[in-house]
């Protein structure tokens, strides 16, 4: 049976994603690199909220196109029963890893609730 990630793919995948999603995060969130405020007199509160909710966005969407990958997976795979069950198992795995994701977000806007 051929694998359909290897692990230097995964590897790679996870290597862009964390090269690409600060850079993407930071740019969107904070503006240009002349409104970077290292010093102080920014407000660290609304950045770190922007930011992970930002990051949390982008991984939700990875997390809906694994979602819709896995059903063209079902689709394409349905004369095979193992291939089925494995599309199935990444469909459920990959709900449960949005509800982590929302979960995550209720948990840094409780924490950020809290500190102000």
């Amino acid at each position: 049976m051929k694998k359909v990630f290897s692990s230097r793919m995964w590897a790679r995948l996870c290597a862009l994603t964390l090269i690409t999603v600060p850079r993407v995060a930071a740019a969107s969130t904070l503006g240009g690199a002349g409104e970077i405020n290292v010093g102080g007199g920014g407000d660290l509160k609304a950045s770190i909220t922007k930011i992970v909710n930002t990051v949390l966005t982008y991984v939700a969407l990875l997390a809906v196109a694994m979602i819709i990958f896995a059903g063209v997976w079902m689709i394409v795979g349905s004369y095979d029963e193992s291939s089925k069950e494995k599309a199935k198992k990444m469909i459920i795995y990959t709900v449960i890893g949005l509800l982590i994701i929302l979960l995550s977000k209720a948990i840094v806007a409780l924490v950020l609730s809290f500190v102000s």
